[in-house]
């Protein structure tokens, strides 16, 4: 609900309900100066706009009716949609909508699409993936989908094989086209339905009323809301951070509504370096630790906890217990001036939840002087429902301690899954699929152990025949590896670091080829390592464990310059698409000795975990009450 006056607010685009609500209060006051593009972004950006372009020209083609609006003027293009719109064209390809005065609200979706009662939904073209693979036993999205020669949601069936991807961003910037169809009155009469097309090339439908956002409040149960019900919540908020800064600007009483909070658009926001250096400042802002969204930042923040110091002083038993579910602040109530030496069990007649009273007695509480011991500040947490509160705790002082990394609370010994024949596998895609798939074979049941690294790679346009025709190569070699290596006696383990994406495509090559059985029963085998996951279930840096800060903790290097997932796709484009044959074999040179590297990057942590818990500190070692500074002595 808006809080102010918002008729001087400019009308805004889809964008800025999912934007950064910092980057549009510095906007209103005073412009940033655009930052340079880095190349791999420029690069994304031109991609998509291609892909736009292409996607366009193919819907031009199979939609029938499709009418393309064009225009030199907003007016122009606002008049020619309203013709369009009053000629009932099934398809309006690059129409705007009339600027919504009322609501402040400006927009251009890439598509709309009639109903068949009347009015039109919003379509947006998006160059990622807009489908998934359903996991058995799981529950997502259903993939209702439609096709470019027959658009219309009444025409889309659901594929019970996949799920539609939920990407906040994009459901979003659809509810803002929405709102705007329903302020000129051509919003159709059953329901809030709104398509995305993807690199699939179909246009996915979503619901945008369905209960699918979570929510948690304080100590209330779950809820769930609609994208709508997110949307105007964002939309309102942004709108009065906005107002707040436009009187900001001419009256400086006026205060502002909105504080840098780290998030993941940071990297590429104009205003990053201003809200760095507040954010930087002293121990620095709890959100820069890994996985403090807003959220936990705000229920921070609501406690007069504001830094990572102050954070890392909060007693680690208190937030176990409170995390668990354990009233504390009550329990501080209910024994408060009686005799200390009572025993925690006395409680039993007025706390309903006796597993409250196991759980203190498993964290040594046994006496109410005891329970008198445990932090009040950290205790205000209770009712939060913040799980991962001891975590972050540890984070926090991971990340002012001395040293880059620690071992997790409660790991004397670090446990790495090993095998006498090992797979280290990685792969490289771009926005089309997979190009690459690079293994990396380890023998270590022969006396030395040795390594041998082999790569399947494709140069040809990435069609989906193409991917699928290398990825099987792959699939196939990799199977028949385990296979001998059963036959041999020998036990076999594959790894990856973070294999979320190399799960996607394995499972994307299991349906296309019908090894759908197959290749689930491998991912989902104690054969299938995530080395990420085995990294962060024991171990600890405060900031980020990904594959290119752990390993040079192991001593690793890569034989490429600025390894990164952004260089390859520049280097990939260079690769397929370059007119000269020397800047072909560079860039595929390097694509090749970078997957190498990243293979060979896991072997060797995977080699440094392993006895690895007598050089590492366990995060036990750290003083809370040397934090005072940000520091430790």
């Amino acid at each position: 609900m808006r809080i102010r006056d918002v008729s001087m607010v400019p009308p805004q685009g889809g964008y800025v309900a999912k934007q950064c609500p910092v980057r549009a209060q510095n906007d209103a006051i005073v412009p940033a100066v655009p930052i340079s593009l880095s190349p791999e972004l420029e690069r994304r950006f031109e991609r998509g706009r291609r892909f736009e372009t292409d996607v366009v020209t193919d819907l031009g083609i199979a939609a029938p009716g499709a009418v393309v609006v064009e225009g030199r003027t907003i007016e122009e293009l606002e008049r020619v949609t309203e013709l369009a719109v009053a000629r009932r064209a099934p398809v309006i390809i690059g129409g705007r909508l009339q600027t919504d005065a009322i609501g402040r609200r400006a927009g251009k979706p890439d598509l709309l699409v009639s109903a068949s009662g009347g009015g039109y939904r919003p379509v947006d073209i998006k160059h990622h993936l807009t489908l998934e693979y359903a996991i058995p036993g799981r529950r997502g999205l259903p993939s209702l989908i439609s096709h470019f020669a027959t658009p219309a949601r009444e025409d889309a069936a659901i594929d019970e094989l996949l799920w539609a991807r939920k990407r906040d961003d994009d459901l979003l910037q659809l509810a803002h086209y929405q709102r705007m169809l329903e302020a000129v009155g051509i919003a159709p009469d059953d329901g809030r339905w709104a398509g995305v097309i993807g690199v699939e090339r179909q246009i996915v439908w979503f619901d945008l009323d369905a209960l699918i956002w979570k929510k948690s409040e304080s100590s209330h149960a779950q809820q769930s809301r609609s994208t709508m019900d997110v949307y105007d919540a964002e939309f309102d908020f942004r709108l009065d951070v906005i107002a707040a800064a436009v009187g900001h600007k001419s009256d400086s009483t006026v205060e502002l509504l909105a504080v840098p909070v780290k998030v993941g658009e940071c990297g590429g926001c104009p205003w990053w370096d201003y809200c760095r250096d507040q954010l930087e400042s002293g121990p620095g802002d709890v959100s820069l630790l890994p996985r403090v969204g807003w959220r936990e930042w705000k229920i921070h923040r609501d406690r007069g906890v504001n830094d990572r110091a102050v954070l890392a002083r909060l007693d680690s038993r208190t937030a176990r217990l409170v995390s668990a579910g354990v009233d504390v602040p009550e329990l501080h109530r209910l024994v408060e001036g009686l005799p200390e030496e009572t025993p925690v069990r006395e409680l039993s007649v007025v706390v309903r939840a006796k597993g409250q009273l196991d759980r203190l007695e498993q964290e040594g509480v046994q006496t109410f002087g005891d329970i008198m011991q445990l932090d009040p500040t950290t205790a205000s947490y209770a009712g939060a429902r913040m799980s991962s509160l001891p975590d972050q705790i540890d984070l926090a002082r991971a990340a002012l301690g001395p040293e880059v990394v620690y071992r997790r609370r409660g790991f004397t010994e670090i446990v790495v899954p090993r095998a006498d024949v090992e797979v280290d596998v990685d792969m490289e895609n771009v926005e089309d699929g997979v190009y690459l798939w690079g293994a990396l074979v380890t023998v270590r049941s022969e006396g030395s152990p040795r390594s041998r690294y082999r790569p399947w790679v494709t140069w040809e346009p990435l069609t989906a025949d193409v991917e699928a025709e290398n990825s099987l190569a792959f699939w196939t070699w990799f199977m028949e590896e385990r296979r001998q290596a059963h036959g041999r006696g020998n036990t076999f383990r594959a790894y990856c670091y973070n294999a979320s994406a190399e799960n996607t495509y394995l499972k994307r090559l299991g349906l296309s080829v019908g090894l759908s059985d197959e290749v689930s029963a491998f991912i989902q085998s104690e054969e299938w390592v995530d080395l990420l996951r085995t990294v962060n279930q024991q171990l600890m840096t405060g900031g980020s464990s990904g594959l290119k800060v752990i390993a040079p903790l192991s001593g690793f290097r890569w034989n490429v310059d600025d390894p990164g997932g952004g260089l390859s796709m520049l280097k990939y484009d260079l690769a397929v698409s370059s007119d000269d044959e020397s800047i072909r074999s560079e860039a595929r040179n390097w694509l090749l000795t970078y997957n190498q590297g990243d293979v060979e990057a896991t072997l060797a942590i995977r080699n440094w975990l392993e006895g690895g818990d007598g050089r590492l500190p366990s995060i036990e070692s750290l003083d809370p009450s040397n934090f005072a500074s940000g520091v430790t002595s």
